[in-house]
């Protein structure tokens, strides 16, 4: 059952917002030029990836440098306002085996049409169950959230060695490509090997087919988990991936040939339709590319977005790299782009601009961070630089917003972070700085030892175990704006203190104004938009009621030579009423110091109910039986029975005739024997009993004996 405000209420209700507020609750073209703002925390982060939702919000996802280093996810409105923050921990531990889990890390995110989103990345085991020991292994963690941050589903991957999902991508049907890395050690003899998978999860956790990438002497051992692979889903429907693999020296795990490996998965089947390999240079030993972006041009060509050596008159420096392929993963042309200067320059991470179609690069050059926006023939159609002072917090990633860009900052010895949103060209006046980079050709032409790969091979088989990943408490962000700059926009309402609070029934669901069903307790909010634009967050706290069938005092108590004791009714009401009291009770524990009848009531949104229990003065009564009875119909002594004082409870009682034959049986002490055998009278003589009751406190107690019966 879905409880749902009626469409008049919810009309009256947004008029009286509107008119308390000023506010006009539909949507304008008002957007902030930029703004910097800083979040005051608790302790220190750095943040791993930023993605946009489909209406604007933006998410982040970070670690905390706290005492387990946990996961850090956090949600803000498309001009920075948070809505939820919270910690994320994986809820599981096991003594026994010395499993702790410290952190929950998040590599890669990609927000899903609902408004929710899935994170991928791994979950760090410790030793010790305290401090912030090294993990002893990675778990390959992925996880389903919804709107509010709530998981939905999550999977924990455990296998031989270290795992990692790195890299998360979203078909056009909902479905997920995850990219698995694995790494077990520096392969110190031939027959040592790690090797990486890619999966097809459908939209309810479900795993389509996992391929398995066995590319024989080249694997990824002793290089960690952690380098980025690049996931595109092209025209055919089929699944392009721009990785990299490396051949190793048996005896000390020294790098000595080093690919990208650019190769097409069968969207249906998972098998690999084609691959081709590309040697990326030296030195092998200090430098492992990753593959940030693939993307399909218009041409049918690829674009692999990376980082390259060039051995220039300085020496080895590092360059970002658009390398343009064939279809099949041909080099046709190479672009560098590198800092007028001849400094070195990484290419971290890239978006797609949601205006243009065209990619953002973010580009590490010493310590200046770089946006340059990149058409589909490489050449640059904008940059910016951003702060390099000395107090500056430093760019950590970033997500293409609908009007701008989201640029996260931090460092590991400030408790706060920055959120830099530009506008569509990267622009902030008070964080830019002027920036230099090229785009100057390049090659890609070493000769090299062809990768292949055979997916029918088997090794380091996975398992899932299903540790449940969970929210795991609120984490305070004080926002402060630093400099804004914005063109007839107004302010922000959200105000997370004063949330309307709605109470269910449980089991029952609660809609929200903007459709979102709810079953679950927690503080959920709907968006609404100004006459000017800004954002006006409404909040929620949704409270599921316990169902009041399910109150129980349990069973009839007893003083015993106890003074007094405790009763104690069903617990998770919000009320409780004992004794009839008109004032209500928080707790579901009541003190008894005498016999007698004890009674507590309970009301919420399921209804009401009261419900009572005996408290006896003793705990366990003799059993006394009658020695005779006289089954004549005069209404006097016409039933042997238990005696109704008798407070125990019946489990049985037996009556048998002189030869041993059962004549009667019962367990209800209300009911007893009126000297009939199969609706005939017996005839007057002794008849052997057994009883067998339980006393208040459980106690087993027997008795038999003889009754003569008369008539």
């Amino acid at each position: 059952m879905i409880v749902r405000p009626p469409a008049i209420y919810l009309y009256i209700t947004a008029l009286a917002f509107s008119l308390a507020t000023g506010i006009q609750l539909h949507a304008q073209n008002c957007v902030n030029k930029f703004s910097q703002l800083n979040f005051n925390t608790a302790t220190y982060e750095n943040f791993t990836k930023s993605i946009v939702t489909a209406n604007g919000e933006i998410i982040s996802a970070g670690r905390l440098f706290d005492f387990n280093h946990a996961g850090h996810i956090a949600k803000y409105s498309e001009k920075g306002s948070p809505l939820w923050s919270y910690t994320y921990r994986i809820d599981f531990f096991d003594f026994v085996k010395s499993i702790f889990f410290a952190a929950a890390g998040t590599s890669d995110m990609v927000s899903m049409p609902d408004g929710g989103f899935v994170m991928a990345g791994c979950a760090e085991q410790v030793l010790p169950p305290y401090g912030q020991d090294a993990p002893v292994k990675k778990w390959g963690l992925i996880a389903r959230m919804d709107r509010f941050g709530k998981v939905l589903w999550n999977k924990t991957l455990l296998a031989n060695g270290d795992l990692n999902f790195t890299n998360i991508y979203k078909t056009s049907d909902g479905d997920l490509i995850a990219y698995l890395a694995a790494d077990n050690g520096y392969k110190r003899s031939a027959g040592d090997h790690s090797y990486n998978r890619v999966l097809r999860i459908g939209p309810d956790g479900t795993v389509r087919w996992s391929t398995y990438l066995f590319t024989f002497l080249f694997d990824a051992g002793g290089l960690g988990v952690n380098n980025k692979r690049a996931i595109t889903q092209t025209a055919s429907g089929n699944i392009v991936i721009g990785d990299v693999a490396h051949k190793t020296v048996a005896v000390n795990g020294q790098i000595k040939e080093g690919n990208f490996h650019f190769f097409e998965l069968d969207y249906v089947t998972g098998n690999i339709n084609w691959e081709a390999s590309h040697e990326y240079g030296a030195p092998y030993n200090t430098y492992v590319p990753g593959v940030v972006s693939v993307k399909e041009l218009a041409d049918g060509k690829l674009s692999f977005i990376s980082t390259l050596y060039h051995n220039g008159s300085a020496g080895y420096v590092e360059q970002g790299a658009n390398i343009i392929t064939d279809n099949r993963g041909n080099i046709q042309n190479v672009i560098a782009y590198t800092p007028a200067d001849g400094s070195t320059c990484q290419v971290k991470e890239a978006a797609i601009d949601r205006n243009t179609g065209n990619r953002v690069l973010l580009l590490y050059n010493d310590d200046k961070k770089i946006l340059i926006n990149v058409d589909d023939a490489g050449q640059i159609v904008w940059q910016q630089g951003y702060n390099n002072r000395q107090d500056a917090l430093p760019v950590n990633c970033f997500s293409a917003g609908r009007n701008g860009f989201n640029i996260f900052t931090s460092n590991n010895n400030t408790k706060r972070y920055g959120l830099l949103i530009t506008d569509n060209t990267g622009i902030i006046d008070c964080a830019g700085e002027p920036s230099g980079i090229i785009a100057t050709a390049a090659s890609l032409d070493i000769t090299h030892d062809s990768m292949r790969t055979d997916p029918s091979y088997r090794f380091d088989e996975y398992y899932d175990y299903a540790h449940p990943l969970k929210n795991w408490s609120e984490y305070s962000l004080a926002k402060e704006t630093v400099c804004l700059q914005t063109i007839a926009c107004c302010n922000d309402i959200i105000d997370t203190t004063n949330a309307t609070e709605i109470h269910i029934c449980e089991g029952q669901s609660y809609m929200l104004t903007d459709s979102t069903v709810i079953q679950d307790s927690g503080l959920y909010y709907v968006t609404y938009k100004s006459y000017l634009g800004c954002d006006s967050v409404k909040y929620y706290h949704i409270i599921p009621d316990k169902n009041v069938n399910q109150l129980s005092l349990g069973k009839d108590s007893c003083l015993g030579t106890q003074s007094n004791i405790t009763i104690r009714a069903t617990s998770g009401y919000e009320k409780y009423y004992w004794m009839n009291r008109l004032s209500p009770d928080t707790s579901s524990f009541y003190t008894v110091t005498q016999p007698g009848k004890y009674a507590v009531s309970v009301n919420n949104t399921c209804g009401s109910k009261e419900v009572e229990i005996q408290v006896f003065d003793s705990c366990e009564y003799s059993i006394y039986l009658p020695t005779a009875f006289t089954p004549n119909a005069d209404g006097k002594n016409d039933v042997f029975r238990i005696p109704p004082m008798n407070k125990n409870k019946l489990l049985v009682l037996n009556i048998y005739n002189r030869t041993g034959q059962l004549v009667f049986q019962t367990n209800n002490g209300s009911v007893g024997w009126d000297g009939t055998y199969k609706n005939e009278p017996l005839d007057t003589g002794t008849y052997f009993y057994y009883t067998e009751m339980e006393g208040i406190t459980g106690k087993r107690l027997t008795k038999k004996g003889y009754v003569l019966l008369l008539r």
